[in-house]
């Protein structure tokens, strides 16, 4: 069913059905991006934000990437960091085989593990330093997004600096 999410005052389209979704797909013309923030600008540059020529070109690009022979290779990678996740899961049930779990961390960690192992071979746990410092460089940008302040006027935007200048001297 389709829904409304109201980011502000400003309503966002849920569409679910795959045939609009093909649709919007198919006529991106009609259905332009939204329009990024100066920090969105600042962190945001690629495929997702490119339109027109750019898009067509980058996509082509990056297309074989997801070929679907590519994400067969890659699916010895999703089991084992979903058996991980599952295998956690049944650690935490209680004697009578029942728990309450909040899952929302479990799959933000699942989908850096599998990101992990396919692109680097390594699992998120061994790459934690990173993704966390990617974390709150994401936490910044989505409060920055909806405040609405000039990127040279927010202030965490210095922190958004040191954060980007900490990542490249731990990543090198």
């Amino acid at each position: 069913k389709n829904s409304f999410l109201w980011g502000g005052t400003t309503p966002n389209v849920i569409i679910t059905d795959p045939e609009h979704i093909k649709q919007v797909f198919n006529k991106i013309e009609d259905f332009p991006k939204p329009k990024l923030t100066s920090i969105g600008k600042y962190l945001s540059n690629g495929l997702v934000n490119y339109e027109g020529e750019k898009w067509a070109k980058h996509r082509k690009i990056v297309n074989p990437a997801f070929h679907i022979e590519k994400l067969k290779g890659m699916f010895p990678a999703f089991f084992h960091s979903c058996n991980e996740m599952i295998s956690k899961w049944k650690g935490l049930l209680s004697p009578d085989g029942t728990c309450e779990i909040d899952v929302w961390p479990f799959l933000q960690n699942l989908t850096c593990d599998a990101i992990s192992r396919t692109a680097f071979g390594s699992s998120y746990e061994e790459g934690t330093k990173i993704f966390e410092l990617l974390k709150k460089q994401g936490n910044l940008v989505m409060t920055a997004r909806h405040t609405n302040i000039p990127l040279w006027r927010a202030r965490d935007y210095l922190k958004l600096a040191s954060l980007d200048n900490g990542v490249i001297r731990q990543v090198s």
